[in-house]
């Protein structure tokens, strides 16, 4: 894997807006932005049909419009007339360079609205799927073939934007008695922006509207989706987003189970304004384990979740139980979130098993309790994720994450940080107990990490972490400002002091000076000379750039008396760093 990765943090963050574009343009994570190449070809009906960037088949998905889709059935000995209402869909496959076009299925149904409530299955009456398309032109296919009766069929569809208009009509076999004539008048909106909800073809998302029917359509919540282009939600205010997958308890709660592929695009002005809605975010459930939110970011989210506990800019909550869900090169820029409980910039609960990589955050984020600059509560794995942005709670408060029960590596805060109690520079609470002694422990894992953000509290505040409970911190390093009343830390605020529960601080260290503390419970402090050194760091194991006494992972990297040690996916381009702030 490269270590070539474009990261502002390197720039000297001389200011905020300077970073901000740096981040933005960049994306800091080490991807390369894709070069999409349209290619217009001489077949005109091409862009109707399909809106695809090759020139090969293309199917979409349409539905019918129930009030606007009927079929009307007449002839037979007793001289019948009776009319049905059409709902389903359909799939519409268009070969441009054939000139050619297919049903590739057909689901839909046709009731009646008498007493008896006949039904008519619309592809067997037509033979939807036997047809053979052809292109006229730019707008109209026309079908023909045979129905299962051996009637004649011939099924004009016409193109319009995302709408289609079906026109078609049965014509029995002549010399024939009881045949029934079947008449079709509809129509049909493409679904979404195109495709089939497939993983080789996804359903498309081109603007705000398909991007907000996809809250209203649970039943294609396990299916896999893909990003077109930027998209702006501002026209959605208050709780107008129809927020994507939902939970109430146990026995009532759908997840959106898909893969949504953000494709290097952005959603900007997400807005979500409630007084006491749990689970809200652009997704407010999340969980399975082949669900993957990837390659998007959001810009400029503000979301007031008000009293409401799991709550995020891109996710609410993120699995639950054994399933998982993951969440792979996403990011938030700028805006606000705010909550009661488990707050996050990016995600609010991060459960068991799911991962959350290559993600930042930038927003403000407000909470009571479990609030976090990049995720509220953390029981899953985070890696090489960071935070910058002002972050605020009551109890258990961390820039990168509020409380920690899983595993943290790789990662770094930068901003500030004010709470009450259990405050930290990168995580509020690492690790959790429950009911005393003959309770649980959940412990909780940081390594490789560190913290420049300034920490302000009352009581249990540390530079990285403010309460060490059963937790375990192994090479990490913390040199912002901190200031408290009781307990207070250059590292750890404080541990447990327990002796049936542990945790364990080693290989860790804190800027004395910078920090404005001498004391910590836990890591060994050191002067800023010491800690822009790396002999101070590799006489304990850390594994660097260019030495492989300590393993050959190159995690840490420094430039000897201008910075303090940080992550390898930190650098600009290989051997060459510039401007690292102290």
């Amino acid at each position: 894997m490269g270590k070539a990765f474009d990261c502002p943090a390197i720039q000297g963050w001389e200011t905020e807006d300077t970073r901000m574009t740096t981040v933005r343009n960049t994306r800091l994570l080490g991807t390369i932005p894709s070069l999409i190449i349209i290619c217009l070809v001489s077949f005109p009906a091409y862009a109707q049909y399909g809106g695809g960037t090759t020139a090969s088949a293309q199917t979409n998905t349409y539905v019918f419009l129930p009030g606007q889709s009927t079929v009307v059935q007449t002839g037979g000995i007793a001289g019948v007339h009776w009319t049905y209402s059409v709902e389903g869909l359909f799939q519409l496959t268009v070969d441009p360079n054939a000139g050619t076009a297919s049903f590739a299925h057909v689901d839909a149904n046709a009731t009646d609205d008498s007493q008896l409530q006949r039904t008519l299955d619309p592809n067997e009456v037509f033979g939807m799927t036997t047809l053979v398309g052809e292109v006229l032109d730019d707008m109209t296919i026309s079908f023909m073939g045979k129905a299962a009766d051996g009637s004649d069929v011939l099924i004009t569809v016409t193109i319009e934007d995302d709408l289609a208009y079906l026109v078609g009509q049965t014509t029995p076999p002549p010399n024939t008695a009881d045949f029934f004539l079947f008449s079709l008048d509809a129509v049909a909106q493409r679904k979404y922006g195109g495709g089939k909800g497939e993983p080789n073809d996804p359903y498309l998302i081109y603007t705000a509207e398909q991007m907000n029917a996809i809250g209203v359509e649970p039943n294609d919540w396990d299916k896999h989706f893909k990003l077109m282009a930027n998209v702006d939600l501002s026209e959605y205010t208050g709780d107008d987003f129809n927020i994507i997958g939902y939970y109430v308890d146990w026995d009532n709660n759908k997840p959106f189970t898909g893969v949504f592929d953000g494709n290097d695009h952005t959603i900007s002005n997400f807005t979500y304004t409630s007084t006491d809605r749990d689970y809200v975010g652009l997704f407010g459930y999340v969980a399975d384990p082949n669900t993957q939110i990837n390659n998007m970011g959001l810009i400029d989210p503000n979301v007031d979740a008000g009293t409401g506990e799991c709550v995020g800019s891109l996710v609410g909550r993120l699995g639950a139980g054994f399933r998982r869900g993951d969440i792979v090169n996403c990011y938030c820029e700028g805006g606000s979130v705010s909550g009661f409980q488990f707050v996050g910039g990016l995600v609010g609960f991060h459960n068991w098993r799911s991962t959350i990589t290559n993600c930042y955050a930038t927003s403000t984020v407000l909470g009571v309790e479990d609030v976090g600059g990049l995720v509220g509560a953390n029981h899953g794995i985070i890696t090489n994720c960071y935070t910058i942005g002002n972050t605020t709670s009551h109890r258990r408060l961390g820039a990168l994450a509020g409380s920690n029960e899983g595993t943290i590596s790789n990662c770094y805060s930068m901003g500030s940080v004010s709470g009450d109690r259990f405050v930290g520079g990168l995580v509020g609470q690492n690790g959790g107990t429950y009911s005393g002694r003959e309770g649980m422990a959940f412990p909780g894992d940081i390594d490789n990490c560190y913290s420049r953000c300034s920490v302000t509290g009352t009581a249990i505040i540390g530079g990285l972490v403010g309460y060490n409970n059963v937790g375990t911190i192994t090479k990490c390093h913390a040199t912002g400002r901190v200031m408290g009343t009781v307990d207070v830390g250059g590292l750890v605020g404080a541990g447990n002091r327990l002796e049936f529960w542990s945790e364990e601080v080693t290989f860790s260290f804190w800027d004395t000076q910078t920090s404005g503390q001498v004391t910590s419970d836990g890591g060994t402090g050191k002067t800023t000379a010491e800690m822009q050194r790396e002999r101070t760091f590799t006489d304990t194991g850390w594994d660097f750039v260019d030495e492989t006494a300590n393993g050959t992972e190159d995690i840490w990297w420094i430039l000897e008396g201008q910075g303090y040690p940080r992550l390898w996916w930190e650098l600009v381009e290989e051997n060459s760093v510039v401007s690292p702030e102290n």
